[in-house]
């Protein structure tokens, strides 16, 4: 029955992905934010950086995490000029490097303890490569970028006590969740797929398609395990933690030239796509303002949900593997060396 539901959910998402030209656009009221503090990753273009300027719109001091010093400061003064909120704060995070994570934890724990309190954090930072490509830390780069850079920086933040009770996690995710196959705790490189071709190869818009949507699928597990076991305790019962597709946006993701526009074909394909069939990353950014503020994304009944245009779907029946779950657990514990005591 699972299975059957997933698919139901699967189709319908291909449909508002179709149709999503001719659908009603969303919208989320404005809240007044004053007083919370937000993070967001991959925050200086895209969805991160709508979802950062309408929540800084809406009076929060936001937190912009991201890679590129140039964009980022770029993005800041943007949002300031925009908001007229001065409450806007860019750090340099690589999230290909958990080194880099890991400075960035320690540099907030040297925050005032007033201001380490984090109401909202939004992890959107993610990549879509069509190579073969390692990390540093030995790591397939949508495995590590898209996996395993957010339980690096989301588990040590509430296990220093950095997050509010209360608190909202967002993980950006994408509907191609549904194309992965049921992940292995022994593979999590895909070196089934990728094992023949050498770093640096081009692996195809196939392959970047299935990487992408495994390391995808892990962050939803991440969210359903990681929401599992906070709603277990007494101290971090009340916070939600969720996943979304944001929808085909067309977003410089799709740009880069070690992504889809390595084949000036099916970059073109691509582009023709995200024009006929695509929508504004306004639009984009808002099923995760809407997890972010809305009171219908924390009941109990929600949390640790995946949403698509603001309403919770079915996900993959292997999913539900509790056992799974925990398999893959250990293997992040493992792989950022981050023990997680929750």
């Amino acid at each position: 029955m699972d299975s059957v539901k997933a698919l139901a959910s699967s189709t319908k998402g291909f449909f508002d992905i179709v149709g999503s030209k001719v659908y009603p656009e969303i919208y989320v009221p404005p809240k007044d934010l004053t007083g919370k503090r937000v993070l967001i990753t991959g925050a200086n273009s895209g969805i991160g950086k709508e979802t950062a300027l309408t929540l800084a719109s809406w009076g929060a001091e936001v937190h912009l995490l991201c890679r590129d010093p140039k964009k980022a400061e770029a993005a800041r003064a943007e949002i300031v000029a925009q908001t007229d909120n001065q409450k806007v704060y860019v750090h340099i995070v690589d999230f290909a490097r958990l080194t880099s994570e890991r400075e960035f934890v320690r540099s907030w724990a040297q925050r005032p303890a007033a201001e380490r309190k984090i109401d909202i954090l939004v992890s959107n930072a993610g990549v879509a490569c069509s190579q073969k490509v390692y990390t540093e830390d030995g790591f397939e780069i949508h495995h590590h970028v898209n996996s395993l850079a957010h339980y690096a920086l989301i588990v040590p933040l509430i296990q220093l006590g950095f997050i509010a009770p209360d608190c909202r996690i967002i993980l950006v995710s994408s509907s191609g969740i549904y194309a992965s196959k049921k992940l292995d705790p022994e593979d999590l490189n895909s070196e089934d797929m990728l094992g023949s071709h050498k770093i640096g190869d081009l692996a195809g818009f196939e392959a970047l398609w299935q990487l992408s949507g495994r390391s995808k699928a892990e962050q939803v597990v991440f969210g359903r395990e990681l929401q599992a076991r906070l709603s277990a305790t007494e101290k971090w019962k009340d916070v939600t933690v969720s996943s979304c597709h944001p929808g085909a946006v067309g977003t410089p993701i799709w740009e880069r030239s070690d992504g889809v526009s390595y084949n000036p074909v099916m970059a073109r394909w691509v582009k023709s796509m995200i024009s006929t069939v695509g929508i504004s990353v306004q639009q984009g950014a808002t099923t995760p303002l809407f997890l972010a503020t809305s009171p219908d994304a924390v009941k109990p009944d929600v949390r640790g949900k995946y949403w698509e245009r603001c309403g919770w779907k079915w996900t993959p029946a292997w999913m539900e593997d509790a056992d799974l779950r925990k398999a893959l657990w250990k293997k992040w514990e493992e792989q950022t060396k981050i023990t997680c005591t929750i």
